[in-house]
């Protein structure tokens, strides 16, 4: 499935209140390729997948950081905000995904300015039919863990426990609600937008992390997708569903493709 659609930039940090749980911590290395890490920090999010996209029906994401790191950095569908934040130089670590009832399988994104701005951050699909975890333990509100099994020694070794938190469906529009859904009508103005080589009403409705990338795009870039702008928005007025959540959203179009958005200053902007 794609994962993005008219994907310009990435996902936006989107400021929201912080449940009162003990503040997680983390310990261990990463060393690797010429790359060191080290974390102290820790904090995860439990997904549901009710928009479909990802490879678990449930799915829990855990950051091991060097600074402390708000929850919403790890909401959205395939790409959360923490890469940006890694790209930028502003948090160093690594990003655990997994399904909590497989301990046979993990996905570490590792989290560290490449010296490429081009190039993809380093992803490691680890997997052991005996089990990965040395320790492994996820409630509802907690999730700790110890790796690696003794005896294993791959330049990756690392202890958490970290409070969970959730990004939790407010609504699941579909038909003719999806379409006309304030999330849509977002992605229209951008669209129609981008039709007009119109920067600065493109700016506006974006969100901000993403709003820097776009100013960064080389010249004539905006022209060139203005063709595309007709097809976009022929897909987006018939969007088959809007999956609402609290700090963010995602729109479907009938094409298999996911748009998402964030909730900023309590308005909808485009995060991809």
């Amino acid at each position: 499935m794609k994962a993005a659609w008219l994907g310009f930039a990435f996902l936006a940090l989107a400021a929201g209140p912080a449940l009162a749980l003990d503040p997680g911590t983390a310990g261990g290395a990463y060393d690797r390729e010429g790359v060191k890490l080290a974390f102290t920090h820790a904090v995860a999010l439990a997904q549901d997948n009710a928009e479909g996209a990802l490879d678990h029906p449930n799915q829990l994401r855990v950051l091991l950081s060097d600074r402390e790191v708000p929850p919403q950095a790890l909401e959205g569908l395939i790409f959360p905000p923490v890469r940006a934040l890694a790209r930028a130089g502003e948090v160093r670590g690594l990003l655990l995904e997994f399904d909590p009832a497989d301990r046979t399988s993990l996905q570490v994104t590792v989290l560290a300015k490449p010296d490429d701005p081009d190039a993809f951050l380093p992803n490691i699909s680890l997997s052991n039919s005996e089990g990965l975890w040395k320790r492994l333990e996820v409630s509802a509100n907690r999730a700790a863990g110890d790796y690696p099994r003794e005896g294993d020694g791959d330049g990756l070794a690392f202890s958490f426990s970290a409070p969970v938190f959730t990004n939790p469906v407010v609504a699941d529009l579909k038909g003719p609600a999806a379409a006309s859904s304030e999330q849509v009508r977002v992605l229209i103005a951008r669209a129609e937008a981008v039709g007009r080589g119109d920067l600065a009403s493109v700016l506006a409705v974006t969100a901000r992390p993403a709003q820097e990338t776009l100013r960064k795009l080389p010249p004539g870039a905006l022209k060139a997708a203005s063709s595309q702008a007709p097809a976009m928005i022929k897909a987006l007025k018939t969007a088959k569903r809007v999956v609402v959540r609290r700090d963010t959203a995602a729109v479907l179009t009938a094409d298999g493709s996911w748009a998402s958005l964030v909730l900023e200053d309590g308005a909808w902007k485009i995060a991809d």
